[in-house]
C-alpha cells in the first residue's frame, strides 16, 4: 500500500498537492472551502455546520458531485460521491485516522493532522482505481475533522483547566 502525503507547494501556503492525484487550493479566510483540481476536471468543496459537519463537493458546471455527513456521537461518518455511497469511519481510537470503505472493503487509510506541511497521509491499494476527486475530498473532509478535533482538545483543556483552578 503506497502512502501518498497531502503537500504544501513552495511558495504557496494554500496551494497542497497529493502526488499523483491533484491538488487542492485553500480558499476563504478558516479555509472551510477549497477548489480541487486532478486529470483536467474541477470541484469546488465546501464545509458547513455547526454541531454537525457537512462537506459538499460541486463540479465545474455547479452540480452536487460529492457530500461528507458527520455522525451524531461518534467520528466519521458518510460520503456520497457521484452517486456512491461509501463509509468514512475512524480507524484509530488515538490518532486521527479514518477508513474510507464500501460495504466490507477498505478503499483508503486518511490521517489528517490539521493545516501545516504535510496535513494529511492517504494510505491506498492503487490510487489509479479511486476517482482523484474523491481522495482529494476524503483528505479535504479529514483534515477537517483533525482540525476539529485539535479544536475541540484545546477548548477541552483551557475549560479543565479554568474550572480546577
Amino acid at each position: 500500500m503506497p502512502d501518498l502525503e497531502l503537500t504544501r507547494a513552495p511558495g504557496d501556503r494554500r496551494l497542497y498537492a497529493l502526488e499523483g492525484v491533484g491538488t487542492l487550493r485553500l480558499l476563504g479566510w478558516w479555509a472551510r472551502s477549497a477548489s480541487a483540481e486532478a486529470g483536467g476536471r474541477s470541484w469546488e468543496l465546501a464545509r458547513s455546520g455547526l454541531l454537525r459537519t457537512v462537506v459538499t463537493a460541486t463540479d465545474a458546471a455547479g452540480s452536487p458531485v460529492g457530500e461528507f455527513r458527520a455522525n451524531g456521537l461518534k467520528r466519521g461518518g458518510t460520503v456520497d460521491w457521484a452517486g456512491r455511497e461509501l463509509r468514512l469511519g475512524a480507524a484509530s481510537m488515538w490518532r486521527e485516522r479514518y477508513a474510507l470503505s464500501d460495504g466490507a472493503r477498505e478503499l483508503a487509510v486518511i490521517e489528517g493532522k490539521g493545516w501545516g506541511r504535510r496535513p494529511v497521509k492517504v494510505t491506498v491499494d492503487d490510487p489509479t482505481a479511486l476517482d482523484p476527486g474523491l481522495l482529494l475530498f476524503a483528505a479535504f473532509v479529514v483534515r477537517g475533522l483533525a482540525e476539529d478535533a485539535s479544536s475541540a482538545g484545546g477548548a477541552t483543556a483551557a475549560s479543565v483547566a479554568a474550572t480546577s483552578g
